[in-house]
């Protein structure tokens, strides 16, 4: 189970890659834009997913922010972790 604090740092990670730059390239750009505007749906749960596996691609990711994205991949895998839990507000 993941802990409230360590959801707090993922949040703080998706809002780093949603202000850019890292990932760069126009799927990410969409990405964000389906963020920012779409309701809790599949759409945001994908968009945020797929920032979240390209700012592992992007060697403009800081290297703190690619433990982070990895740890929470990862939790996301074993399902110790719903992406929704990340885009609802505090």
């Amino acid at each position: 189970m993941t802990d409230p604090e360590q959801i707090e740092r993922w949040r703080g990670v998706l809002a780093r890659l949603r202000r850019g730059p890292a990932p760069r390239g126009e799927e990410f750009d969409l990405c964000r834009e389906v963020l920012a505007v779409a309701p809790a749906t599949t759409h945001r749960r994908t968009a945020a997913r797929r920032l979240l596996e390209g700012a592992m691609a992007d060697a403009g990711t800081s290297i703190a922010d690619a433990q982070e994205v990895m740890a929470l991949l990862k939790a996301l895998d074993t399902g110790d972790l719903e992406i929704g839990r990340l885009l609802t507000e505090r």
